[in-house]
């Protein structure tokens, strides 16, 4: 896999991370957890999708020093004007950075733990885009009913849940899920015994799902 540079802020003010990889594979788009960076889940890609091209994205928001993709007032309180807002601009960066990097996003597979996976099941349920599929590692629903929901019909989600994580409740995954459910999308499910933090069975799961869902994309 080809390690490019992060982005010069002269040229590109988005801090971000791409490697090139076989650009005939499915490209992976990473989304990082609170306090994380565009460098947090390489490793994930490389045990996953060894070889397929990585695009990571910084979320701009700052809070007390830890980068995140959109405001809160609290834990699990969130600032629904600052989500849709900073929705609106990590999928148009999305975009601008695919097409600059030559990434199919007919075929790009979202990872995202912790916030990460928040905004983006969020974007991929709230808006049209062109993703092929999504992994949310410790996700939660933002809100109550997610507006305007997508028809999801024929794509693929992939949740993970820990049944003793700290952050994200049962009833709340829950509801997540019956919102996916809603979208009509192919929704795969691992749940165990742990909290909030990636277990090494939970990526042996995302590989399985992931090596499934590419397997006609590539």
């Amino acid at each position: 896999m080809v390690n490019q540079p992060l982005s010069e802020p002269a040229q590109d003010p988005v801090r971000h991370l791409f490697r090139a990889g076989n650009q005939d594979l499915a490209p992976i788009l990473l989304l990082h957890g609170t306090g994380g960076d565009e460098t947090e889940l390489i490793g994930l890609a490389e045990l996953v999708a060894p070889d397929h091209p990585v695009l990571a994205i910084r979320g701009r928001v700052n809070e007390n020093g830890m980068n995140r993709y959109f405001n809160r007032f609290a834990l699990g309180d969130f600032d629904l004007e600052s989500l849709e807002e900073e929705s609106t601009w990590l999928l148009a960066e999305i975009r601008r950075l695919a097409a600059h990097y030559q990434l199919d996003l007919t075929k790009m597979i979202v990872m995202g733990y912790s916030n990460g996976a928040n905004i983006g099941l969020h974007i991929y349920m709230s808006r049209s885009t062109d993703f092929a599929g999504v992994v949310g590692l410790h996700a939660m629903q933002l809100t109550s009913v997610t507006d305007d929901l997508q028809n999801l019909t024929g794509q693929r989600v992939f949740l993970s849940f820990g049944e003793h994580d700290q952050i994200v409740s049962e009833n709340n995954f829950n509801q997540l899920k019956e919102n996916l459910e809603r979208s009509g999308c192919q929704l795969t499910i691992f749940q165990n015994a742990g909290g909030h933090h990636l277990t090494q069975a939970e990526v042996n799961a995302v590989k399985e799902w992931f090596d499934t869902t590419t397997k006609d994309k590539d």
